[in-house]
C-alpha cells in the first residue's frame, strides 16, 4: 500500500493498493522462458531426426 491521499482510489486513511509486480522483470522472465522452450524443442527435433536416420542405416 502506498500513502497518497490525493489519489482517486485512496481509502479513508489515504492509502492506495498498488500491484506488487514489476512488468519489466516479468517480460524478461517471459522472454527467457520462451527462448528456453524454443531451445528444448530444437533439441527434441534434432534427437528425433537422428533416431530416424539411425533407423535407415540398416536398410
Amino acid at each position: 500500500m502506498v500513502h497518497n491521499p490525493t489519489h482517486p482510489m485512496a481509502n479513508a486513511q489515504g492509502y492506495v493498493v498498488m500491484p506488487n509486480v514489476n512488468p519489466v522483470e516479468e517480460m524478461v522472465n517471459m522472454i527467457s522462458a520462451s527462448r528456453s522452450y524454443q531451445a528444448n524443442v530444437e533439441v527434441l527435433n534434432t534427437a528425433k531426426n537422428m533416431m530416424l536416420k539411425t533407423l535407415t542405416i540398416g536398410q
